[in-house]
């Protein structure tokens, strides 16, 4: 296969050609004018006359110079590190160790350049004479090198709100270092337990898409159960009483419940199981950060728990108002209800940080407070599942408990201005609280 991005053969320096081209020609002599064989050789060339080192002599093809090699393999670490950093965007669960894969690329790719650059002026000190620009290239590498490095970054911490994790909103989202993560599926039935719903009179493609989003869900619903877990080492690492971390726990059992139950509803819809993957993510940290716990569990509460949880029981419950199908409606009443206590248990955990240390905790509550507005907001579908829904049958979602995403958003304005609200009472300001009811 040819590669389209390679550089075309370098010809031989002028002055050096390779002497496989004429075995009697003496290795120190120019190549001869085209005269009659009687002709007396021309004179030799001023300069050296030796092919350059590596150049392949008396293999009967030149090679090209070592910098311009160095230049090659650059620019193909380059393209490499590229397609790696955009294999990143899809899978979130393989960003980490494709991070590492393209920091590794960019550090070669900065030796290359600059190898590049310092074997093109040892070149041409030692009398090589190349019209390549091996030396221009080199230095673009050496620059493209931390760029790139910059670009894997954003793609490793790209935000919540995009490609796999948008869409779905029930559980605590799970994150690892800043990163959310989920976990992988494969076919299997270990985790599916529940009652199965009737998809009689339902098309193919509403079928599909009706799976797809159950699987969704009960993706997130599995990585909320390691993140209550890392919840409750928080709340012991910071000596926490016994009823919220009794609490925390039982929350982490719901959510298994639920993950189960939405396999289950998957699975009777498409008519096929599916189960998790192992998620070894989870064991390169996460509960080293060396950020204050207290001020952690403070601010992951409000954001997570107070305004994420609540509004997942609100969207649970408007599905749950419209849903026709019995066991589907069961399974939505359920994490209406259930995310509901969630929920409270967040502002439980909330108020009691503010008794802890009220000092301590109450800027960065604020700071937190004002940026709820840039908190990613759920969609109803996820981007890579667009085209799937494009082709369901809308009125037959709704019949199966699947809004709007505009019934959505305005669920998230609703419960948005309720947090502020509480939020504002439980830090003592009455006041503020009030304007804010007022104004929603």
């Amino acid at each position: 296969m040819v590669d389209p991005y390679a550089s075309p053969p370098s010809d031989p320096p002028e002055a050096a050609p390779s002497d496989a081209a004429d075995p009697a020609r003496s290795p120190t002599t120019a190549s001869p004018a085209k005269t009659s064989p009687a002709a007396p050789p021309a004179p030799a060339a001023a300069g050296p006359v030796d092919a350059p080192a590596g150049s392949g002599a008396g293999s009967g093809q030149a090679r090209p110079p070592t910098h311009v090699s160095l230049v090659r393999a650059a620019r193909t670490c380059a393209i490499t590190m590229a397609a790696v950093i955009l294999c990143m965007v899809p899978d979130t669960n393989a960003r980490f160790p494709l991070f590492v894969i393209s920091s590794v690329l960019a550090i070669v790719l900065l030796i290359l350049g600059i190898s590049a650059g310092i074997a093109k002026l040892v070149f041409r000190k030692n009398g090589g004479q190349s019209t390549d620009w091996a030396g221009v290239w080199g230095l673009v590498w050496v620059l493209a090198a931390p760029f790139l490095w910059v670009l894997s970054v954003l793609a490793l911490f790209q935000g919540v709100s995009a490609g796999a994790f948008g869409g779905g909103a029930w559980g605590r989202p799970l994150r690892i270092r800043g990163r959310q993560l989920h976990p992988n599926l494969r076919h299997g039935s270990d985790w599916t337990e529940g009652e199965r719903p009737d998809p009689t009179g339902l098309d193919e493609h509403t079928r599909a898409a009706l799976e797809a989003l159950w699987l969704h869900d009960a993706q997130k619903e599995h990585a909320s159960v390691p993140a209550f877990t890392r919840v409750s080492w928080l709340l012991a690492a910071v000596g926490a009483p016994a009823d919220l971390l009794l609490w925390c726990h039982r929350a982490a059992m719901e959510e298994i419940d639920h993950t189960q139950r939405c396999f289950a509803l998957a699975a009777g819809y498409a008519g096929r199981s599916f189960t998790v993957e192992a998620m070894p993510d989870l064991l390169l940290g996460g509960l080293d950060s060396k950020a204050d716990p207290l001020v952690t569990l403070a601010v992951e509460s409000l954001s997570d728990g107070c305004q994420l949880e609540d509004f997942n029981a609100d969207v649970a419950a408007r599905c749950a108002a419209v849903c026709t199908e019995p066991a589907t409606r069961s399974v939505l009443d359920r994490i209406a209800r259930e995310e509901r206590t969630h929920a409270e248990f967040s502002w439980a955990v909330l108020a009691w940080t503010l008794k802890r240390d009220r000092e301590r905790v109450l800027p960065h509550l604020h700071r937190a407070l004002a940026a709820l507005d840039r908190y990613p907001r759920p969609t109803a579908v996820s981007p890579d599942k667009a085209a799937l829904m494009a082709k369901a049958d809308v009125a037959a979602l709704r019949r199966h408990g699947r809004l709007a995403d505009a019934e959505w958003a305005e669920a998230w304005t609703e419960r948005l201005a309720a947090t502020r609200a509480r939020a504002a009472m439980l830090f003592g300001e009455a006041g503020i609280a009030e304007q804010t009811l007022l104004a929603a």
